[in-house]
């Protein structure tokens, strides 16, 4: 089930999958950072080759419809704002596309990219700033990234269960409220779970870890970012 849901790792061979977690953060800061600063051309851009890369990802784009739903409610109601507060159609789409392309970066580094990966990457690197526990603070982040998938998952299995109780939705507001509360109490339960996991295999997030190799991959990746980036900025 965990693999059908949206922002959860999947082992694969493509590029980005090769490339170190580090690389692809990097990568993802730099287009975020960006994106407040392209012009709708450069957006295009940006966003066209950020969906090459999800289709080079072979992203199942049409099994994560049902959480995908939200981000297009999300996506609607930006769109519409910024069109009352501009009155203008040119700056609606220029934050239609930031978001899109914020999304596309989510997707495509959650997906290829293994959060205790990410945690080894970071740590190495984090460790060596002066008076900075480098592990701890990338533990914390693994921990935080985890969290999210555990969301999704607490809310399928919240409104499947729902549905094959066959349970009624004349009241609307009601049953939402049921949901939210259901969904809560779940993800303090799997939240429960996780630290009696790492309590008992006594996880201790200062302990250094093996890190993880440079290839030729991460060179092709950055470069490839790079270049999109400065394409994206002349136009």
């Amino acid at each position: 089930m965990a693999e059908a849901l949206i922002f959860h790792y999947r082992h694969r061979h493509t590029l980005l999958s090769r490339a170190n977690p580090l690389s692809k953060f990097i990568s993802t800061i730099a287009i975020c950072l960006m994106l407040f600063t392209l012009s709708l051309g450069g957006l295009g851009i940006v966003t066209f080759a950020l969906s090459l890369a999800m289709w080079h990802q072979r992203l199942p784009i049409i099994r994560y419809r049902r959480e995908l739903r939200y981000f297009a409610f999300i996506l609607l109601l930006i769109v519409v704002t910024e069109y009352l507060a501009t009155r203008t159609i040119r700056s609606a789409v220029v934050s239609a596309l930031r978001f899109i392309a914020i999304i596309q970066c989510g997707l495509l580094l959650t997906d290829c990219t293994a959060v205790d990966d990410l945690s080894r990457s970071l740590g190495s690197v984090l460790d060596r700033i002066p008076l900075v526990d480098g592990w701890a603070v990338a533990s914390t982040i693994e921990m935080t990234l985890a969290l999210l998938p555990m969301i999704f998952d607490a809310s399928l299995e919240v409104v499947t269960a729902r549905t094959a109780r066959l349970e009624r939705k004349n009241r609307p507001l009601a049953s939402l409220g049921g949901i939210t509360s259901s969904i809560f109490s779940l993800i303090l339960d799997k939240g429960e779970d996780l630290a009696l996991a790492l309590e008992a295999r006594h996880f201790d997030p200062s302990q250094p870890r093996k890190r993880l190799a440079y290839t030729r991959f991460d060179a092709m990746l950055l470069t490839g970012v790079t270049l999109v980036l400065i394409f994206a900025r002349m136009v």
